[in-house]
């Protein structure tokens, strides 16, 4: 069955051929294999739940997020909802204030919004050490720090 066996009248030195033979194992493979492919879309199924229905306007509409920028020259860029605007250090406060109060208008929510800080490589560390403690001062303490991934 798993070996065959050569008689004597095959060869003369009488050694036993000893080589298994694979075509069953294969065969159960298959078979196993397609079980499987037919039994895991079953096993995935869920069980049957009838979830509530939600309101859009209770979630929210998604906001763009708030960018605030410093280039090598120092010059403020605000970017928000696709549109960029430029300012002083000094209008910062107010820009804040005026884009958390377009937050709350469009989102429905009340707390702060991750402001997420851009600033070029060569910019001075105070400046942006300026920035970050300037949006503590108006509210906004979550604060991200942009970086490109290494290549």
């Amino acid at each position: 069955m798993g070996m065959n066996v050569k008689s004597s009248e095959d060869d003369d030195d009488g050694s036993v051929m000893s080589e298994i033979n694979v075509t069953p194992l294969v065969d159960v493979m298959l078979v196993l294999l397609i079980i499987f492919i037919v039994t895991a879309p079953l096993a995935l199924s869920t069980v049957p739940v009838k979830l509530p229905k939600a309101d859009l306007d209770e979630m929210g509409k998604p906001v763009d997020p708030l960018v605030l920028s410093l280039d090598l020259q120092g010059q403020y860029y605000f970017e928000e909802n696709h549109r960029t605007s430029t300012f002083t250090e000094a209008e910062l406060p107010a820009r804040l204030q005026d884009a958390f109060s377009r937050y709350k208008q469009f989102s429905g929510k009340d707390r702060f919004p991750v402001v997420y800080v851009r600033a070029d490589n060569a910019a001075e560390y105070g400046k942006v050490y300026s920035i970050i403690k300037k949006l503590a001062e108006t509210g906004f303490y979550r604060v991200s720090l942009m970086s490109e991934a290494p290549q």
